[in-house]
Parts: structure tokens; sequence; C-alpha cells
């Protein structure tokens, strides 16, 4: 008998572990499977060497050092250009080059822009402020035998080659560059005051063979970023356009 007894009081312990510790077992690994996951995801996306675009508004950091881009530093930065103020202040002001700035956001936008900045090399997009390296394996590729597709596609980018309205907006370089390079951006976007140095680089290196044309993207999120780029426009209007877009993307000012 008191074999039988022992018996049952290790089975009503077993049971009893099993009660109450299974619900806590199935709550670790469900817990250890959230964070195996997040883990993952963000090796996935190291290995993929995703770069910085904007697209959503930012979540607080440390402050950067300020590129003033109100409206009062914008007319400022006009007339150390040498750019006729009143010319300039009465168009940015009348808002008049505004529309332009939407149908260029509504052309990026249909062609599947949702981040700046976002380039579009000989029509297949890459986007972020990437690596040099990175631009340079796909302008590379399209100069040799035009497999610039399959060279965006081994950064991780979709490889889709579309047809764009090249040369309706400010363009610099060659009109008969064999890499015509289409660029969205916001001049409030980090990212793209990141990329731009990259990109002077890169029209440096390939002097001759590539142009780049500049197309508005302001994000929403950005309260300067429209007025500046209508600020860019508007020194087009005088012919100094990359004048202005330069300036407005240098550190600090």
């Amino acid at each position: 008998m008191p074999e039988v007894r022992i018996s049952e009081v290790a089975m009503s312990a077993k049971k009893d572990f099993t009660k109450y510790y299974t619900p806590v077992m199935v709550v670790l690994l469900i817990v250890a499977a959230f964070y195996i996951g997040r883990l993952s995801a963000k090796v996935d996306g190291l290995q993929k060497g995703v770069a910085g675009t904007d697209t959503t508004a930012p979540a607080p950091q440390a402050a950067a050092p300020e590129r003033k881009l109100d409206v009062a530093s914008l007319k400022e930065r006009a007339k150390k250009l040498g750019l006729d103020s009143s010319k300039f202040d009465q168009c940015l002001d009348s808002g008049k080059l505004a529309e332009r700035v939407s149908n260029e956001q509504k052309e990026g936008a249909a062609l599947g822009v949702s981040g700046t900045p976002s380039f579009f090399i000989n029509g297949v997009l890459v986007v972020g402020a990437q690596p040099q390296s990175s631009f340079e394996s796909v302008i590379d590729a399209e100069l040799k035998n035009g497999t610039g597709d399959k060279a965006a596609i081994a950064l991780g980018e979709e490889g889709k080659r579309v047809k764009l309205n090249q040369g309706s907006g400010y363009v610099r370089g060659a009109n008969n560059a064999k890499i015509k390079i289409v660029e969205y951006t916001d001049f409030e976007c980090p990212f793209c005051e990141r990329s731009f140095p990259t990109m002077s680089a890169i029209e440096e290196k390939y002097k001759g063979k590539i142009s780049l044309e500049y197309k508005s993207f302001p994000l929403s999120f950005h309260p300067s970023a429209q007025k500046a780029a209508e600020a860019a426009l508007c020194a087009g209007e005088q012919g100094k356009f990359w004048e202005m877009h330069d300036d407005l993307f240098a550190s600090a000012k």
C-alpha cells in the first residue's frame, strides 16, 4: 500500500507541474520567437545593405547642425547668390511655382517613389543614401552592357526599368550622356543631404558620361521642404537653379 500511495503522490505532483508550468513555457517560447524574429529582420536588412530614406516622421534623436530653410533664410541665400531679390521674393511669396512642385511629386509617386532620396539611373530605381560604390555598380553595368537593372537587383532593389519624362526638370551634365540620373529629393531630408556629396563625387568621376536631373519631392512632415523646393525653382527662373540647389544642401547654413 505505501508504494501505491507514493506513486499516486508522484503522479499528482507531475500533473501539478504540467498544469502550472506549461503555460509559462509557452509564453517564454513566444517571447523568444519574437526576439529571434526581430534579430533576423535586422540581420537581413544589414545583409541587403538597406540605405537610409525618409518615408515617415523620424523618431526624436540627437540634434544635428541645423540648415536654415525658413523663408527669411531662403531670401537671404538668394541675396548671397546675387539674385534679383525683388523678383525672387515675389516668386517665393506668391507661391506661383507650388503647382510645379506638386506635379513633380505626383509624377514621382506614380513611378513608385515613396521616400527620399530616390534615384532613377537610366530608368532603374535605386533608393536611399547608398554608398558611392552601390551607385557605381549600377552605372558601370549600364555603361558596359546595359545591365544596370541586374546590378540593382544585386543591391536588393526591384530592378524594374521604367520610362521617365526626362528633360522636363533642371539638368546638369552632358545632353548626350549615356547615363541619365533623375533624382527625387527633399531639401530638408537628412538622407538627401547625406547623399549630396556622394552624387557630386559621381558627377565628377563620370563627367561627360552622366547627367543629373532634379525633381521635387518635399515630404509633408518637413515643414520647410515645400518652400525650399519653390526657392530652388525661383532661383532657376534667374538662371541659378543649381547654385541654389547646392547651397541648400550645404551643411549647417
